[in-house]
């Protein structure tokens, strides 16, 4: 922290009317005095006085890259100089004469080195945090970004600074920035204030990543400003997809197991007992009944071991694949759920993962399930569709619509349709219909690849 000797204070006025003050100034501690402004700006203290002339753009510029300094201003440059509506809100205090100003110096001293304190302490947290941090003000200009974000995002502070934060996200979210932080302002109203929410960012060389962010506001100087907090969430995406990938070959190979070797074993022991029941039925045995019955245990058993094969690898890649299998979804909701439940396929959409296949078989199962348990929906319409390069799944139903606030006892449904669209990339929004409903669209970008 800076002592009182190593203090700089700068001097801006009609230079023929300073002399005195600088003198007065100087004799007053041994700090140095300057009336003359150098492009290094490492002043501490900035006396605006007399006749001074205001150069605002210097001002804001020395505000900025020394927030810690303060700016001092006679009353005389307060209400006559031109320029002042444009710097006042960087002016930390006035004084009303200069006799007035030397007698507060070792006050505007302490309070220098109290704010510098701050200063290095904010800093130190703020350079050294794990998570990105970046501060905007209330038009989504970009005021400082930490070393994290750097890392982060790949720009350097002096590309970003002033710039509006939507360079930080992908188009989509771009567009809806600046209207959310107006809506903001104007009604008090966040969805994201003081809460975590995970969305996309993008890098500098483009790239679009996962990342949670929790927003907070704050005021400084009469301003106020909003701080980011982003967490770069790629590699636990990564890994929850691994983990689900391996999750979804272990249901399909123990589904396999079932199909091609219980499944064979019982079919052949049917077959055999089947055989025997009807030798012994021909000589009239005593047990051809109860073999009988064994035989029909037996082919139950390999009905519901094929059943369970089914549900346990339902989205088969080859042939109609996922289409196939959401449309015996729709057939399985009629029967059983006496629902009318269609099916639309527009174009011949493609899953080439047989993981996000399987997600969005299980997102569309939900749908379907919620529609009717929770919706008490009696017609339900689902829909797999190409658009550009997006592969859109919808459900809509006519039941009793979405809550626009969930309970905290609400089932783990939703939640986990969230998490399966986000680990394959997908976006999912759950809305109500305006006739009454709700729509749940999940879009896959980019299937093919």
């Amino acid at each position: 922290m800076a002592s009182p000797s190593d203090m700089r204070l700068l001097i801006l006025g009609n230079p023929s009317d300073l002399a005195d003050l600088v003198e007065s100034l100087a004799a007053a501690g041994s700090w140095s005095v300057s009336a003359e402004a150098q492009e290094a700006m490492d002043y501490d203290i900035v006396l605006l006085d007399g006749e001074a002339v205001i150069d605002p753009e210097w001002l804001i510029r020395f505000d900025h890259e020394r927030p810690e300094a303060l700016i001092l201003a006679s009353r005389k440059v307060a209400d006559e100089q031109a320029g002042w509506s444009q710097i006042r809100h960087l002016v930390d205090d006035l004084y009303d004469s200069r006799a007035e100003l030397l007698e507060r110096l070792p006050f505007i001293i302490k309070r220098i080195l109290v704010r510098d304190d701050r200063r290095q302490q904010f800093e130190a947290v703020f350079e050294h945090a794990v998570d990105a941090i970046i501060i905007i003000d209330t038009k989504g200009s970009i005021m400082r970004m930490n070393r994290a974000a750097v890392r982060v995002f790949g720009y350097e502070m002096s590309e970003v600074a002033g710039q509006n934060v939507s360079m930080l996200m992908p188009q989509g979210y771009a567009r809806n920035h600046d209207r959310y932080i107006s809506n903001y302002l104007r009604t008090g109203h966040a969805k994201v204030m003081g809460i975590g929410r995970e969305v996309t960012g993008k890098r500098k060389n483009g790239e679009a990543f996962p990342m949670e962010l929790a927003l907070s506001e704050f005021e400084s100087e009469d301003c106020r400003y909003f701080a980011g907090f982003v967490r770069d969430i790629t590699e636990r995406r990564r890994l929850e997809h691994e983990i689900l990938r391996t999750s979804e070959h272990e249901r399909r190979r123990v589904g396999q197991d079932l199909h091609d070797g219980l499944g064979q074993m019982l079919t052949g022991i049917s077959l055999i007992a089947g055989n025997l029941a009807r030798r012994l039925t021909m000589e009239e045995h005593g047990l051809a009944d109860d073999l009988s019955e064994v035989t029909e245990m037996v082919r139950d058993a390999d009905r519901m071991s094929r059943n369970i094969a089914r549900g346990l690898v339902p989205v088969e890649l080859d042939g109609e694949g996922l289409a196939a299998a959401i449309e015996g979804l729709c057939v399985n909701a009629r029967k059983f759920f006496s629902v009318d439940c269609t099916f639309v396929e527009e174009g011949q959409p493609r899953v080439k993962d047989s993981s996000a296949a399987s997600n969005l078989y299980r997102i569309a199962q939900e749908c379907i399930s919620n529609a009717v348990k929770h919706g008490r929906a009696t017609q339900i319409d689902v829909s797999i569709k190409n658009i550009d390069d997006s592969l859109v799944l919808e459900v809509k139903d006519n039941g009793v619509g979405f809550p626009e606030t969930l309970s905290e006892d609400r089932g783990m449904g939703v939640d986990i349709m969230g998490y399966r669209a986000r680990v394959i990339n997908a976006r999912l929004s759950i809305n109500r219909r305006e006739e009454g409903g709700t729509i749940i669209t999940c879009v896959l970008s980019s299937p093919d690849l």
